[in-house]
């Protein structure tokens, strides 16, 4: 488990406005960065996703019958690579953990994270007014994004590719992502599209 960076500025971000006991931890959190991520990998899957790469095996096989012992089994494991390590460096403790000569692992495909943006510069800034434009009070802080998208591609071309999601989300809602019954409330879905016009033509009032 660890701290990265830009995981360190969010909880930073958040402390300002944070009250009761975690306050004080998260305060110094640049002094107190193994403690700050074990309480986030105590919190929750979500949290604890934070300071540490992810494993979830989505796909099993083995038997073609029920009646039919297993000749070969196969699983896929869809991984999340924590900021600062690598798919080889990830493979590689893999192995270490498994440890058995009879499985043998394979990258289907894969990227190493991709390079931080910077959350101090006219970019972050536009979007952190057009957060604060359609959801009045809101703290806009610096986070890692805990899955893959499609913005990864666009690092070739820039240094300031923001991964963020206007949707004010439940945790039920959260959880049903890429599931049967994927959804927002009507009310995000609008302010949603009321961020996106914000950001794209300033309509911000600034």
């Amino acid at each position: 488990m660890v701290l990265t960076d830009p995981s360190l500025a969010m909880v930073q971000t958040l402390g300002r406005h944070v009250t009761g006991p975690l306050r004080p931890l998260l305060a110094r959190a640049h002094r107190a960065r193994p403690a700050v991520a074990r309480a986030l990998a105590a919190l929750g899957p979500e949290t604890a996703a934070v300071v540490r790469t992810t494993v979830a095996l989505t796909r099993l096989s083995g038997s073609p019958a029920v009646n039919v012992v297993a000749a070969t089994a196969e699983a896929r494991a869809n991984i999340r690579i924590q900021v600062g390590e690598t798919v080889e460096g990830v493979v590689a403790r893999l192995r270490r953990v498994v440890r058995d000569e009879r499985v043998q692992l394979e990258v289907v495909s894969g990227n190493d994270p991709s390079p931080e943006s910077p959350s101090d510069g006219p970019q972050f800034a536009l979007l952190a007014r057009a957060v604060e434009a359609t959801y009045p009070g809101t703290v806009a802080t610096p986070y890692v994004m805990l899955q893959a998208s499609d913005a990864r591609h666009f690092c070739r071309i820039s240094d300031h590719v923001y991964r963020f999601s206007p949707f004010a989300m439940s945790r039920a809602q959260r959880d049903s992502i890429h599931g049967v019954d994927e959804q927002v409330d009507l009310d995000s879905l609008g302010r949603g599209v009321a961020f996106y016009r914000t950001l794209l033509l300033h309509d911000d009032g600034a």
